[in-house]
Parts: C-alpha cells; sequence; structure tokens
C-alpha cells in the first residue's frame, strides 16, 4: 500500500470493500451471503461463486476481493522556486487499491454453522486497524439495530483502563477487542475481533468477524481454534 495514500482514503476503501463481503444476506431464506445454516457442503458450493482455494473435512476456504478503485495519490509538496514554469505539469498520479479476504464455511454434524470472514492484507499502521474496528462496529450495529457488547481480553497483561487508546498494544498481543451482537433474528451471532496476528514476524493485527449459528454450532473445540488463530 503506497505510503502516500491519506489514512482516511485508506480506511474508507477497506470500510467499502467489508461492506461488499461481510454483510449479512438481505434474503429473509439466506444467513450469510446465499448460504443458509446447516446447508452441506455441497450446497454451499452451488451458491457460492467465489473462488474456492481450498477444501477440508470441516471448512470450505473461498478467496474474495473487492474490485480494484482508482485512488489518486497526493501530490509531493516542492517548495517555491522549485517549479520549472516550462517543464510540463502531469496529472496526479492514480493507483488501483484493491483487498483480499478469506471467506470460510464452517460445517458440523448437522451440515453449515459458522462464516467467518478474515482481512488477509496488512495495514501500515496499528491505529488503521483500530479506526476499521470502529467503523466496522457502526456499520454492523446499524445493520443489526443495536448496539454491541464490548469485551476485552488481557491474557497475563495488566487491564488497561482505556483499551482502545493503544493499538500497538494490541497488536503486539498485549490484548485484544472484541463487539458482540448476540441472537440476530434469533439465528445468528455476530463477532468482530481485533486481535494480534498469530506468527507474524512483527506485531501485527489481525480483524476477522464471525457468524455463527445459534441452534446448529459447530464442534467447540473447532470453534475455539478458528477466534483464536483468526
Amino acid at each position: 500500500m503506497p505510503e502516500a495514500l491519506p489514512k482516511m482514503k485508506v480506511l474508507t476503501l477497506i470500510l467499502l470493500s467489508l461492506l461488499i463481503f461481510s454483510a449479512c444476506s438481505k434474503d429473509d431464506k439466506s444467513d450469510v451471503r446465499k448460504a443458509k445454516w446447516g446447508m452441506t457442503k455441497e450446497q454451499v458450493k452451488k451458491v457460492e461463486k467465489a473462488d474456492l482455494v481450498k477444501e477440508g473435512d470441516d471448512i470450505l476456504t473461498y478467496r474474495i476481493s473487492d474490485a480494484a478503485i482508482p485512488v489518486e495519490v497526493e501530490p509531493v509538496e516542492t517548495e517555491e522556486g522549485e517549479i520549472d514554469e516550462q517543464e510540463e505539469i502531469t496529472p496526479p498520479e492514480v493507483e488501483s487499491i484493491g483487498y483480499e479476504y478469506d471467506l470460510l464455511y464452517v460445517f458440523g454434524d448437522n451440515g453449515l454453522g459458522m462464516v467467518v470472514i478474515h482481512l488477509r492484507d496488512s495495514l501500515d499502521e496499528p491505529d488503521h486497524y483500530l479506526e476499521l474496528f470502529k467503523q466496522r462496529t457502526k456499520v454492523v450495529t446499524k445493520q443489526v439495530g443495536e448496539p454491541a457488547k464490548g469485551v476485552a481480553s488481557y491474557r497475563d497483561h495488566q487491564v488497561k483502563t482505556n483499551p482502545y487508546e493503544d493499538p500497538a498494544a494490541i497488536c503486539k498481543g498485549e490484548h485484544g477487542l472484541q463487539h458482540i451482537w448476540p441472537t440476530k433474528d434469533k439465528r445468528t451471532n455476530i463477532s468482530l475481533e481485533l486481535d494480534q496476528k498469530k506468527f507474524a514476524p512483527e506485531p501485527e493485527c489481525t480483524l476477522s468477524i464471525f457468524y455463527e449459528s445459534v441452534e446448529i454450532p459447530v464442534d467447540q473445540e473447532l470453534s475455539d481454534q478458528l477466534h483464536e488463530v483468526l
């Protein structure tokens, strides 16, 4: 991602991407995207048109991405006297920015019970992740129609008075943030999670949104592993 891009433009682009890919389906017959809780893997394959990149016993993994959006890069500032009036003036540089996501359909004994959408791309700064987390919270709150319940997990680190004040600490694994919307339409639990990216060579954050069936849960151990790793 070019460093010259303004922070808010970057965040707006990512937010637009998540709006496309992680919103619940508006179709009353579907729960997430075009899928419905309890579907088999073959049924999900028929309705999901994204690229299938991996198939396991309990998980179908797809790769989804937003369309590249042209973004004007801010021109480099020059001091007065440096500009050659005879030199041809060229328009500002334009970058095409697109973001990739892992889309996981997770199955239990009774069919589809969880969907996870995980942001693959790395952002430039820890506060970019936190700003995205806050903006995404507003979007889901509007979709669900009620505010989220906030949770901060500190592991063995000292509890912070304000867990939102130091996003770098999240990327270092000192604590994580989770916003929860329980029982949407009495069918789906939704949680948005900002945490340390596991196995990254340098401190980095990761952001995922989880949709979980109320009536058709997946294996608890598998669910815990996905929440821990993604």
